[in-house]
C-alpha cells in the first residue's frame, strides 16, 4: 500500500519547512495618511475633502495609500456603503484597481453603479 502522507524520522533534517521572505513591502504611512484613512473610516466627508484638495497642492499624502489591512480609501468607502464618500473620492481620480470587483463581493449596489458610470482618466486603462 502507498504511503501518502510525509513521514519524519527523528535524526532527518526537517525538509518540510520553507524559509520565509516578504512578498509585498509596504511602505510605512505618514501620519497625514493614518489621518486620511481614518476619516474614510469613519465617513468624514469634510475631513476627507480638505485632505483631497491638500493633495493636490502640496502632495504631503498619497491619496492612493494602503492600510495594513491592504485597503485603500476606495475599498473602505466601499466597505462602508459611503457613497458620498465614494463619489468624492472618484471626482478626485483616485486609482480604481479592482474596486468594481470589491464592490459586487460586498453587494453595495450604489457603489457598482457609480464605478459603472464613472469617466476614467484618458491615462488609466478601461477593461471591456
Amino acid at each position: 500500500m502507498a504511503q501518502f502522507y510525509y513521514k519524519r524520522s527523528i535524526n532527518a533534517p526537517s525538509r518540510d519547512r520553507i524559509p520565509l521572505r516578504i512578498v509585498r513591502a509596504e511602505s510605512e504611512l505618514s501620519p497625514a495618511e493614518k489621518a486620511y484613512l481614518n476619516a474614510v473610516e469613519k465617513g468624514d466627508y469634510a475631513s476627507v475633502k480638505q485632505a483631497l484638495e491638500e493633495a493636490e497642492i502640496y502632495f504631503k499624502i498619497n491619496i492612493n495609500c494602503i492600510d495594513p489591512l491592504g485597503r485603500t480609501a476606495l475599498l473602505i468607502a466601499i466597505e462602508n456603503e459611503n457613497l458620498e464618500l465614494i463619489e468624492l473620492l472618484l471626482s478626485f481620480n483616485v486609482y480604481l484597481g479592482d474596486a468594481l470587483l470589491h464592490a459586487i463581493r460586498k453587494e453595495v449596489v450604489g457603489a457598482v453603479e457609480l464605478l459603472l458610470s464613472h469617466k476614467r482618466p484618458s491615462g488609466e486603462k478601461q477593461i471591456l
